[in-house]
Order: C-alpha cells, then sequence, then structure tokens
C-alpha cells in the first residue's frame, strides 16, 4: 500500500500518458476522475498528455496535450480509430531526456488494448485502473449474451495485454479483492477515488427541502427501480418527493422506470430531471435532504463524496465500496427494497439538527479520507516509484 501521510514528491521531468476512451464530462466518474487526476499531477510538475476517443478536452488544452484518436464505422462500438495503433505507439517511445509512465483507465475499449501492447513493446511501465468495470454483478447480472461476450473478449484479447501491466490499480479493498482473481500475479496497489473540494470550501447554509435526490446515470447497475419501490413503499407523506436526475444510458431502463412510476402512481412525486451541471448541480446538492444511491455495483461513486462535501448525507451500498461511510454519517443498505424503505423512513425522520450534523460529518470524513490533500500524495508516491524502478 502507498501512504499517504507526508508530502508528495514533486513528478518534474515524467512523462505521463492518460489513456481513456471517453473524456466528455457527461459520461460520468471515468472522465471526472481522469480530468481531475491529470490535472493535479500537472501541477506537480509532470507533462502530461492525455489520449481519447471521445468527448472534448477543450477546457484543459492550458495544462495538457491532448490527443484525440475518433471512432469510425464499425470501429464506433470499441471506440477504435485507425491512428490508433499508430499514435500510441508513437506516444510509448521514449522521447526526450525524461521517463515515461503509462496510466490506463478503463478495460474494455480499443485505446487500452492498443495503449497496453504499445507500452509492454517498449518497455514503458504501465498501470491499469479498472473503475469497477471488472466487478462482480458486471459480469453476472447482465444477462448471458453480455457475459458470453466479455469472457470472449477478456480471454483473446484484454487479459493477455492488460496483464503485462506493471501495477493494476483498484479503488477499494473489496475491488482489491476481486482484481485479485483475475489478475493473481500483478501487483495491486488501492487508492480511493477523491474529489476536488477548492470550489466549495465555503458554503452558505439554506433552507432544505423534503426532497429524495439520486444524482447518476440511469442505467440498470444505479439500482433507480429499486429506488422508486422503495419509496412508494416507505408511504411519506404527500409533501416528500423523489428527483432523479442523470444522463440517460439506457433508454429501456428509463422506459422501464417511467412505466414503474405510472403503476405506482407517483406521476407528482416523482420528477425525472435529465442532466445537471454548474449552479443547477450545486442547487440540488444544497437543498436536497438526503440523496440515495443504491448502486448493484460501484467503486467510491464520486457523486457520494461531491453530496458530502454540500453537507448533504446519502445512503448508499456496500458495493460502492464505501466500508467505512456510516462512520461519517451516511447510511450503508443492501441493495433491495426493504432495506433502502427502511433507510428512507428514517432519513426522513431526522431532526434538522440531525441531519445537519450528518452532513458535517460526511463532509469531515471526505476531506480527511477522499479529498485530494488525503489522496494526491499516493499517486505521486506511486508515480515516482515507477520511474525510479
Amino acid at each position: 500500500m502507498i501512504g499517504a501521510g507526508g508530502l508528495a514528491p514533486d513528478l518534474y521531468g515524467l512523462r505521463l500518458v492518460f489513456v481513456v476512451d471517453d473524456i466528455a464530462p457527461i459520461s460520468g466518474g471515468v472522465p471526472a476522475v481522469v480530468r481531475q487526476l491529470s490535472l493535479r499531477v500537472a501541477e506537480q510538475g509532470a507533462t502530461v498528455q492525455l489520449v481519447y476517443a471521445h468527448g472534448e478536452l477543450d477546457d484543459l488544452t492550458q495544462n495538457l496535450e491532448g490527443f484525440a484518436f475518433r471512432p469510425h464505422g464499425l470501429g464506433r462500438m470499441w471506440s477504435w480509430g485507425a491512428q490508433l495503433s499508430k499514435g500510441v505507439a508513437q506516444l510509448s517511445q521514449n522521447v526526450g531526456s525524461g521517463p515515461t509512465l503509462f496510466h490506463l483507465h478503463g478495460i474494455w475499449a480499443a485505446p487500452q488494448y492498443f495503449a497496453a501492447r504499445a507500452a509492454h513493446a517498449n518497455g514503458v511501465p504501465f498501470i491499469v485502473s479498472a473503475h469497477g468495470m471488472l466487478e462482480p454483478w458486471l459480469w453476472n447480472e447482465q444477462g448471458w449474451r453480455i457475459w458470453a461476450k466479455k469472457k470472449a473478449y477478456w480471454a483473446g484479447l484484454a487479459y493477455p495485454a492488460l496483464s503485462k501491466a506493471t501495477i493494476i490499480h483498484a479503488i477499494t479493498p473489496l475491488e482489491r479483492d476481486h482484481l485479485r482473481v483475475l489478475f493473481p500475479k500483478n501487483q495491486i496497489e488501492v487508492i480511493p477515488n477523491a474529489i476536488d473540494v477548492t470550489e466549495v470550501d465555503e458554503i452558505v447554509p439554506v433552507e432544505r427541502s423534503k426532497t429524495i435526490l439520486f444524482l447518476g446515470r440511469i442505467e440498470p447497475k444505479k439500482g433507480v427501480d429499486i429506488l422508486i419501490q422503495a419509496f412508494a413503499k416507505a408511504k411519506l407523506p404527500a409533501d416528500w418527493n423523489l428527483r432523479i436526475a442523470g444522463p440517460v444510458w439506457s433508454s429501456k431502463y428509463l422506459v422501464l422506470l417511467e412505466k414503474l412510476v405510472r403503476s405506482l402512481e407517483l406521476e407528482d412525486r416523482v420528477k425525472f430531471s435529465g442532466p445537471v451541471f454548474g449552479d443547477d448541480k450545486r442547487e440540488m446538492l444544497q437543498r436536497a435532504w438526503v440523496m440515495a444511491v443504491p448502486s448493484h455495483s460501484e467503486v467510491v461513486g464520486l457523486v457520494n463524496l461531491e453530496a458530502a462535501i454540500f453537507r448533504l448525507p446519502t445512503i448508499t451500498t456496500p458495493n460502492t465500496g464505501l466500508q467505512d461511510w456510516e462512520s461519517g454519517g451516511g447510511i450503508l443498505v443492501s441493495p433491495d427494497v426493504d432495506a433502502l424503505f427502511a433507510a428512507l423512513q428514517a432519513a426522513c425522520a431526522w431532526s434538522d439538527h440531525e441531519q445537519f450534523e450528518r452532513g458535517l460529518a460526511s463532509r469531515r470524513l471526505v476531506l480527511d479520507r477522499y479529498s485530494w490533500r488525503a489522496v494526491l500524495p499516493q499517486w505521486t508516491s506511486l508515480y515516482s516509484s515507477l520511474r525510479q524502478g
């Protein structure tokens, strides 16, 4: 384990190549992590180059050098573009006087596959961050067709390339245990996700509304159907409402959710808001009473950390890897209707004082364990150890 204490070593002279298939902020947690980590290590003196297939890097170009290899034709399903293989091969060549290190974010797309091959071929050390993409639920609970496709791709392409990694990165101890089964011969390091708290250091208290908030992608693994059923079963007073905000990743799932709302006669109390950003998102986090994130599979979903910074307690599941969440005022439940409805009843019965104290405790937990102040030294220590190795 890389230690979190002490001063972070600087990264001057190191060329870090980050590889991700999608960098668009709307695409969720992985782009958010990559964007923040890229900027933070650039501030530590590293030269950061970012390889991606989807999204735009316009807002980061003053600090990073971007290489967009756009997919086309049949390659779109795999985020593959004609120049990708040649491009990452050139980036893996150790030009200049400083050492090079690759950091791959994700598992299933062409950029990670070709980057792993290129790095290994040119003797460049590389790290693979799975970001929860290899969690058991994602293998076993999405139907036999997806399972079969994943197994074939894993055996034929992904594992032979990614198992050459110098380090496999896990976000939580639970993910480490799962990855150890898939990468039995690799060194695995645990470093948690982190959140940028600088822009919300000062929060003006506002009156909170009787709103239960879900914020995240609309897809089956997020458990929104469980949340709607639990909200109905909790039989809360009529002035309580459920707000579901986030981009739609599965139109079929959204149709199922809307049908469920109608069948439970909750049209006036359950609202779908679509994706939210900036001030709209900030206001949601400041005014909701509690957030509920009943994910089947997650690795420290950033939305829980973000809510905590705004002193908003969250109800989430152990499957998010937040084993310490209840020590910070949150609630952990299994991802099922009965457990969640009981938690909703309890949360909505909090006094104003208890709600405030739980939110404050959540904020303190994140600052102590999941802020960049706590996490960045772990990354810079790991990067420095690899360039010296």
